[in-house]
């Protein structure tokens, strides 16, 4: 019984952190084809955001301040790292999708040579 409780409590907790948290939202946007361009970009930005987050948290807990505010220390670490992985991940990601492109195009450039020179008759579910 409490097993399958805080097994429906978890769900629901990781869901809500899907949907509103703003890590998490902008690296659902950036696994995106139409996003994955910023990958590195979106990376840096996050590692700078996250670290200052870090050491705001750190210096206010080293001057004093409560102790609960060692969990926006960790929350930026783990944000931080998640953003650092981001960025060879995205190049990788972006690599690879657009080999996949150019072998789309020149198989298709291969089963139509009359209209090969004319990218404006690509069909759009053949072209992606």
């Amino acid at each position: 019984m409490i097993f399958a409780a805080s097994w429906a409590l978890s769900s629901r907790l990781y869901g809500l952190a899907q949907r509103f948290c703003p890590s998490n939202i902008v690296l659902r946007r950036v696994h995106t084809r139409s996003g994955i361009k910023w990958g590195p970009l979106v990376g840096l930005a996050g590692i700078v955001v996250y670290g200052l987050v870090m050491v705001a948290a750190g210096s206010i807990v080293r001057d004093g301040g409560p102790g609960w505010v060692n969990l926006f220390f960790i929350v930026g670490f783990w944000n931080a790292c998640r953003f650092m992985f981001l960025i060879p991940t995205s190049v990788v990601r972006l690599l690879r999708v657009r080999h996949q492109e150019k072998v789309l195009l020149r198989d298709w450039q291969r089963t139509h040579p009359v209209e090969a020179g004319r990218m404006d008759r690509v069909p759009a579910a053949q072209a992606s």
